[in-house]
């Protein structure tokens, strides 16, 4: 009886080293670092930095490219730095961005071989509704496009011999990817590795590596650089960008506590290994998009026009000045198969030497509409659909995202949750377009029946320099705040995007044919002259 009891012990002991060994919830940031510093002899291992990029960066960049690439005002990004060891470094855009590491000089812009990887370990972030991981060419020398046709202007870089492209060269590696594979929610502490190369078998070797040092598989995502990159470390080679989006945190008390220990949280190394054989991935294709619940029908379609006209007839009475309506365009398109295949999306730049403006194939599109002017007393709004509700599901979360459109600058922004994707409600879109109407005092009229059925789908969101002013004194609460002229100078042009992120169910965005952007709703002349969507 002893004998049994102690073999059934010994059972159960195994299996929970075997448990343990595929949870990585008793493994800390430090032994996965324990692990890329004991890598044998043959690799070569250096550290990098990691580097939090805020919206009050973008001042440097516009310094530099004239532009901050319309970074997301709502979501900071996390910058891997690794080190610039032997590789070429463009002295137009990429010396100004040399930042001492601890191995040597660091840079958010690097090149890899074929025989070398980007490794960076992160202490998974406190909850949030998105964080994902994605790498970009970033450059490439125009010579390669000299006998490709252009689609449309490419965009040259401060060195005249290279065109900017900031295009994805795959899928985001997201928290809703990460969770798939390590097979429970990140959140807090989990510690994750994404390797990044162009090289099959490097890649191998450092998972079989880390196995052998106890590190869970599990936690390990690779990021592959395929065929369509030109790889190495010379001038010739493209050069590359990496960024980690951090959006919608649950507590933003917790997430600054995270960023304000970025070191500690977020380790950056380049790992070479020049022993070994070069086995290249293919081409990359990007996963197709779906959704849940078709939104570009007659009927949601009509509501959201029904409810510009609404607010455009508002803001004649209040505003003294004709008003007009315009679309935001989608800045993506998808095949047949729900693959995005062209306009700002990566592989399509890449191609064409066109500019993907940082691309992420985890939002649905780009929604982008466009304005000449917002003045001093006047109010714009922006009538979307609210993805997240219960009847669409199409979104994790939906953000709306104002630029200086001269410099491409994310000024400020808004944005709401899924509940049940996220796990917690954020934002003030939920049932904004009832309220805006009510607190405004604006009636559906009875011929609305589309609006009438359909308004529960739908936000509103008003964009002002002054909260105060007669059109949205009573809807603070709804409004985006310019704060005068302290975030756009006065007669400067701006820009309205709308962001959708993964589809419930799914790893990405939604399908772009399936759903609908927002309307702009504004002065007249703050488009340029009187417009209208509407025959």
């Amino acid at each position: 009886m002893k004998k049994i009891l102690t073999f059934i012990l010994f059972a159960i002991g195994l299996q929970f080293n075997a448990v343990c060994a595929h949870n990585n919830h008793h493994q800390t940031i430090q032994d996965y670092s324990q692990w890329i510093n004991s890598l044998p002899g043959t690799y070569n291992v250096a550290q990098g930095n990691a580097y939090l990029m805020l919206n009050s960066e973008c001042p440097l960049y516009v310094s530099i490219f004239g532009s901050c690439f319309g970074q997301n005002p709502a979501a900071p990004y996390i910058i891997p730095q690794p080190p610039i060891e032997n590789s070429y470094v463009d002295p137009y855009y990429a010396v100004p961005l040399n930042t001492p590491g601890p191995d040597g000089t660091t840079n958010i812009i690097y090149r890899l071989s074929d025989q070398d990887a980007l490794v960076t370990i992160v202490s998974y972030p406190p909850e949030a509704a998105f964080f994902g991981y994605v790498s970009y060419v970033f450059t490439r020398e125009a010579s390669y496009y000299d006998n490709v046709p252009a689609p449309h202007a490419r965009t040259v870089s401060p060195d005249p011999s290279r065109y900017e492209i900031f295009g994805s060269i795959g899928n985001d590696v997201n928290n809703v990817i990460v969770r798939n594979q390590i097979g429970f929610i990140p959140w807090g502490r989990s510690v994750v590795v994404y390797i990044t190369t162009s090289n099959e078998l490097l890649a191998e070797a450092l998972i079989h590596n880390a196995k052998k040092q106890g590190i869970n598989p599990d936690s390990i995502f690779i990021e592959k650089i395929g065929s369509n990159v030109i790889t190495g470390n010379d001038s010739s080679a493209d050069d590359m960008s990496t960024l980690m989006r951090y959006a919608v945190p649950r507590s933003q008390t917790n997430a600054n506590t995270w960023t304000d220990n970025l070191s500690e949280n977020v380790l950056v190394y380049k790992v070479t290994n020049p022993t070994i054989e070069v086995s290249r991935y293919g081409a990359n294709q990007y996963t197709p998009h779906q959704i849940n619940n078709a939104e570009n029908t007659k009927p949601i379609k009509k509501a959201l026009h029904q409810l510009a006209r609404l607010l455009g007839k508002y803001l004649e009475k209040v505003q003294s000045s004709p008003s007009s309506f315009r679309p935001a365009i989608p800045t993506t398109e998808d095949n047949s198969e729900g693959i995005p295949y062209k306009g700002l999306v990566g592989s399509y730049a890449i191609e064409y030497g066109v500019l993907a403006a940082g691309d992420d194939q985890d939002t649905s599109t780009y929604a982008i509409a466009l304005m000449t002017n917002l003045g001093a007393t006047e109010t714009a709004f922006i009538v979307g659909v609210n993805h997240n509700v219960a009847g669409l599901n199409n979104t994790h979360y939906v953000s709306i995202d104002i630029y200086n459109t001269d410099v491409g600058e994310g000024i400020a922004s808004t944005s709401q949750t899924n509940i049940k994707a996220t796990g917690f409600d954020s934002g003030n879109l939920n049932g904004s377009a009832q309220a805006v109407l009510m607190a405004l005092g604006i009636k559906i009229p009875k011929r609305f029946k589309e609006l009438r059925e359909n308004i529960f789908k739908l936000y509103v969101s008003a964009l002002t320099r002054d909260v105060n002013n007669p059109a949205t004194a009573a809807i603070n609460k709804y409004c985006i705040n310019l704060n005068g002229t302290t975030l756009l100078p006065e007669g400067a042009p701006l820009s309205i995007a709308e962001r959708s992120y993964i589809v419930p169910g799914t790893t990405t965005g939604g399908n772009v044919n399936e759903m609908l952007y927002p309307l702009i709703v504004a002065a007249a002349d703050d488009f340029g002259g009187l417009y209208d969507v509407i025959n």
